[in-house]
C-alpha cells in the first residue's frame, strides 16, 4: 500500500476517535487553510506531437501497419493454450 493511502486511512482513524462538537471545527479547518492552500496544480499538457521524428515518418500506411499489428497480435494470443 503506498504512503498516501496509509495516511488517509490514519486521518480517517483518528477521527474516528474526535468527539461530533469538534468535527464541524475539524472540517472547517480542512476547507478553509488546508484545502485551499494545497490544491494540485492544473496540467493541461497536451500530446500533440510526441511522436514526431520518432520514425513513424516513413512508413507508408501507417493504418494498415496497425491494423495488421494488431491482428497478429490478436491471433497469437487466441492461439495460446492455457
Amino acid at each position: 500500500m503506498n504512503t498516501t493511502a496509509i495516511k488517509k486511512i490514519e486521518i480517517v482513524n483518528a477521527l474516528s476517535r474526535v468527539p461530533i462538537s469538534s468535527l464541524d471545527k475539524i472540517k472547517a479547518y480542512i476547507d478553509t487553510f488546508v484545502a485551499a492552500t494545497d490544491k494540485p496544480a492544473q496540467s493541461n499538457s497536451s500530446l500533440k506531437g510526441i511522436w514526431k521524428d520518432k520514425g513513424f515518418e516513413k512508413v507508408h500506411d501507417l493504418d494498415a501497419e496497425l491494423k495488421e499489428a494488431r491482428q497478429q497480435l490478436g491471433n497469437s494470443i487466441l492461439a495460446r493454450k492455457f
